[in-house]
């Protein structure tokens, strides 16, 4: 049975702490995002082998990129046609949980994406261990004096496919084991992103991660602020 409202907030928010202190500790106790950056990292040519092969530079970073967005826009224009519905049917009954999934396809990239402007973190090919100009320093230690901003965290890359743990909630709470199937693959799509983006030298571990926590913080909260956990039980009552 589905978790009543007040409820299935409540354990995501506090699954959100936790992962949140988690990734901080582990990221700035560790050199996890420095030991797996060196492993795409060449020191022979001094460069990440992957960074402008075709597979990762054009086919993953652009093309796929831009089909993320075309699908982004569909659900967009489904979204204001369930809006515009008064016909019976799924567009009807999923009016709320499209409009999250098309309030996040914008919201998510918006987010992260200032977030990415505004940090100070440092891409891996910019890092002194990776032939860059600037020190290595997590999210936990102080930028250091004179070092300009490096304006990459969190992994903006990700947010063009982690949009699309919105569609979690899209049958809830009528189908709870086809969410959790969704979030399952949309949570391993989107680190898929990321992965390819480590291999490229563009974003460290942490990166990725941290971008997921906010991808699925904004979604939770949109969810929330759209009314979606409620559309099933006013469905149901209009019948």
């Amino acid at each position: 049975m589905p978790m009543h409202r007040p409820a299935l907030y409540r354990w995501h928010l506090l699954g959100l702490a936790l992962t949140g202190g988690a990734l901080a500790i582990v990221f700035h106790a560790t050199r996890l995002d420095l030991d797996l950056a060196a492993h795409w990292y060449d020191r022979t040519s001094h460069t990440f082998p992957w960074r402008d092969a075709w597979l990762t530079h054009y086919a993953v970073h652009r093309i796929l990129k831009s089909l993320e967005i075309v699908a982004g826009i569909a659900m967009c224009v489904l979204a204001i046609l369930a809006a515009r519905s008064t016909q019976p049917g799924f567009l009807s009954t999923h009016r709320r949980r499209l409009a999250c999934v098309a309030i996040s396809f914008i919201v998510v990239p918006a987010t992260i994406g200032l977030l990415h402007h505004l940090s100070a973190t440092h891409c891996p090919w910019d890092v002194a261990e990776f032939g860059g100009a600037s020190p290595y320093f997590d999210l936990l230690q102080a930028t250091p004096a004179g070092v300009p901003p490096g304006r990459c965290f969190p992994s903006a890359f990700v947010s063009s496919g982690s949009w699309m743990l919105s569609f979690t909630w899209l049958w809830y709470p009528e189908r709870p084991r086809r969410c959790v199937c969704i979030a399952l693959l949309a949570f391993a799509w989107s680190f898929g992103l990321g992965w390819i983006q480590q291999m490229r030298g563009a974003h460290f571990l942490s990166h990725t991660l941290w971008s997921l926590w906010v991808s699925w913080a904004i979604v939770l909260f949109v969810h929330y602020a759209c009314g979606a956990r409620r559309e099933a039980e006013l469905a149901a009552g209009r019948k």
